[in-house]
């Protein structure tokens, strides 16, 4: 079964790469490994969508009429997720594994990634409730996926009773950040909650260090993860936080086998996995559960099974005792360039 992997291999979202090639890697050994997908071998082929819709159409062309894949799993900013949802409608199923802002995502599509507000409503009011905070600036980038996190954001920190005191949406390249760290500086935020893709988080995070804010002033990254931390530099992530269903620091059974095999296959020192990278894992394991289920692996019998919604529940059962797979959601702060749980939120 020829499993397409959509995501950008340069830009902003190409320093998850290693880690997001090595999961994919990982899973289909696993499900190989086991007998293939009823009878057949997973046989991955991955295609780079770019960054804007032209270099995404073009990918998911490639993916369907010259490698004939059976379905197709996006691990990519929503940006580009309607024009590759429109691309494929009916012909091919596209399950949607990244972290995103829980609106509808087209037809033959299902989106099985978690949602911003599972983090969000948990982790502002952890803020606010054990750390104070009481004043939040929004950081994000100028797409879908950073406005309507702003969007959430304000809601929640207005349930809280606290205050939004600025925002500001940047381009994925920020040649000087001098203004904005002044402005942030002069708001009174105690913390910044930031909406950031890939490197554009590093480069952010780094100014922000520089200006000597991360003393005073705290920071909660939406995914921002191992690889981010790691790029970004012990001297950098001081009072950095974030929350995500999987840390590679956190001690459990479905965890420490996940890594050992992880490792075992790519070394002591393999790419940082994390949760952005996870969804590729996951995605594999996925699409060849709901060919199981299904008893197909005909591409058009899956994208005919995907126009029906499916609940949440359902997804999760088909990635039973895989790892970041379950509810509970964790809070963790940067140690140099690891990230420790810190506390277990509730929803």
């Amino acid at each position: 079964m020829k499993i397409g992997l959509l995501y950008s291999r340069s830009g902003a979202c190409g320093i998850w790469v290693p880690a997001k090639d090595a999961a994919a890697t990982v899973a289909a050994a696993e499900i190989n490994a086991g007998g293939g997908i009823l009878g057949k071998d997973a046989e991955l082929v991955i295609a780079d969508c770019g960054s804007c819709n032209s270099q995404a159409i073009e990918a998911v062309d490639t993916l369907v009429k010259v490698e004939g894949v059976d379905v197709i799993i996006g691990v990519h900013p929503s940006g580009i997720r309607y024009t590759i949802s429109n691309r494929l409608a009916g012909q091919v199923a596209y399950v949607y594994t990244s972290q995103y802002e829980g609106v509808l995502c087209g037809p033959s599509t299902l989106a099985i990634g978690p949602q911003d507000e599972d983090f969000l409503t948990p982790a502002l009011r952890w803020l606010h409730q054990e750390k104070g905070m009481e004043r939040f600036y929004f950081v994000g980038n100028d797409y879908i996926w950073p406005h309507m996190a702003f969007d959430t954001t304000w809601k929640l920190v207005a349930e809280q009773g606290a205050q939004v005191v600025g925002a500001s949406i940047l381009p994925l390249q920020v040649p000087d950040y001098t203004e904005l760290m002044a402005k942030i500086a002069r708001s009174g935020a105690q913390v910044v909650v930031q909406a950031l893709v890939g490197q554009a988080a590093v480069e952010f995070n780094r100014a922000f260090a520089a200006a000597g804010l991360d003393e005073r002033i705290l920071r909660f990254g939406l995914i921002t993860d191992e690889t981010i931390i790691c790029a970004t530099g012990a001297d950098a992530s001081r009072n950095l936080f974030t929350a995500a269903r999987f840390f590679a620091s956190h001690r459990s059974r479905t965890n420490d086998l996940f890594l050992e095999t992880y490792h075992g296959m790519f070394g002591e020192y393999a790419p940082p996995i994390s949760s952005v990278s996870l969804a590729c894992y996951q995605g594999v394991h996925f699409v060849a559960e709901l060919a199981r289920t299904l008893g197909t692996r005909n591409r058009r019998d899956l994208a005919r099974h995907l126009r029906r919604p499916m609940e949440k529940r359902s997804t999760y059962s088909l990635l039973d005792g895989k790892p970041g797979v379950a509810p509970e959601v964790y809070m963790a702060s940067a140690d140099g360039v690891r990230l420790e749980v810190v506390a277990k939120l509730t929803r």
